[in-house]
């Protein structure tokens, strides 16, 4: 009987994610929203300033926004598309092509999940969380994964429908959502690109992990794609991957003129932590950047940030490389600014970057082996340890 018991609950609570994240009622939603919105009133759905290109073909200038975005949970894909939407709307009016957001964007649909609100509220951490509600050797990515498909099906939906719905380009941000590419079901930190039409430009993953999110199970990617946007060719690790040079070395080699972060930092905001990632990043690969960060409390923790239009120094009218920046690091906000790339190709022309090959080429590769097999040992080591502990 425990047994029927525990499989009717199951099938429950299936019905109610189905049911909550179902895609349908969602683009119905979302062209809704946009029917009734007065802004968007006697004229198409797209934005006031559309990718500018030149004679040659190639574009020439592009306003772009970030989505400072707050963590709050919501019951449904349909509360979720208003949420989103209401965000990217501000950012079309002002003439967004192409809009950010930021990581873990897709985390206010855990809110699916009957019940999880309240558990949130009391715990210090999602951890926290999950053990109380699911006892011993449940833990966050066993959440991910029983979610999952609703998320990914909710989340893909909403973000596809605003972005047709208001003729733009939208990068998502991130949610833990499963790799269908891979068949050992994996959990990935992964985004997408929308285009105008709703269609789906591309996904992409977060390559280098946040310590606690490597202890939750989640792989890690493994390419830093770009995409082409109306002729602009775009670029998208997730925060931590901004912390390593390498990612927007590669974004530039690839052929990238701007490189949006999105990012979610659990911490106090602090001026010289965030100057770890984007900023100099852009700097050193005459790249724009679009930082889109998550804000707001969320299970006991605090994300703070400051979203940002960045472009190199030289084409910066305050010199800082600061186009426009939020005012706040723990409201909602919405930023935006005009990307001009003619200027930036000028730039790369007239003081290009000098990169000596030859010399990468001696020393890289055997210093990435030499690192990859001390961090090897020490997890081996850190491993025998923890085994002598218990046994001890």
């Amino acid at each position: 009987m425990a047994r029927l018991i525990d499989s009717m609950k199951n099938k429950a609570l299936h019905i109610a994610l189905s049911r909550a994240s179902n895609p349908v009622a969602i683009s119905r939603h979302a062209t809704w929203l946009r029917e009734g919105d007065a802004r968007f009133q006697g004229r198409q759905p797209t934005p006031s300033t559309s990718i500018q290109t030149g004679e040659d073909g190639k574009p020439e200038r592009v306003v772009c926004a970030a989505i400072q975005m707050e963590a709050k949970l919501v019951a449904s894909g349909i509360r979720y598309v208003e949420f989103i939407y209401r965000l990217a709307a501000k950012a079309a009016v002002a003439g967004a092509s192409i809009v950010v957001f930021p990581e873990y964007s897709g985390l206010p649909l855990v809110g699916m999940l009957p019940g999880i609100g309240k558990m949130l509220d009391s715990a210090g951490s999602f951890d926290d969380a999950v053990s109380q509600a699911g006892g011993a050797g449940v833990g966050v990515l066993d959440v991910f994964k029983l979610l999952g498909p609703y998320v990914e099906c909710a989340y893909k939906e909403a973000f596809s429908s605003v972005a047709r719905e208001l003729g733009i380009y939208i990068i998502t941000g991130s949610m833990v959502l499963p790799d269908d590419s891979s068949d050992g079901g994996l959990m990935r930190a992964t985004g997408y690109v929308f285009g105008p039409e709703g269609d789906l430009a591309g996904r992409y993953s977060k390559a280098h992990l946040m310590p606690i999110e490597a202890e939750w199970g989640i792989s890690p990617g493994s390419s830093i794609p770009t995409f082409n946007l109306g002729g602009v060719i775009v670029s998208v690790p997730i925060c931590m991957d901004a912390t390593y040079f390498e990612t927007f070395r590669m974004a530039r080699f690839a052929g990238a003129d701007i490189v949006a972060i999105p990012s979610a930092n659990p911490e106090p905001y602090n001026l010289w932590y965030a100057l770890r990632g984007i900023w100099p990043r852009v700097q050193e690969s005459q790249v724009y950047g679009i930082g889109a960060s998550m804000v707001g409390q969320f299970a006991g923790q605090e994300f703070t940030g400051r979203s940002a239009l960045l472009a190199p120094l030289e084409l910066s009218p305050g010199g800082d490389g600061i186009l426009a920046q939020t005012m706040t690091s723990d409201r909602e906000d919405v930023v935006f600014a005009e990307f001009d790339l003619s200027l930036l190709y000028k730039l790369r022309a007239e003081e290009p970057l000098r990169f000596n090959l030859s010399l990468y080429r001696k020393y890289l590769p055997g210093l990435y082996r030499s690192a990859q097999s001390s961090r090897k040992a020490q997890v081996a080591q850190a491993t025998e340890d923890g085994t002598e502990g218990e046994d001890s």
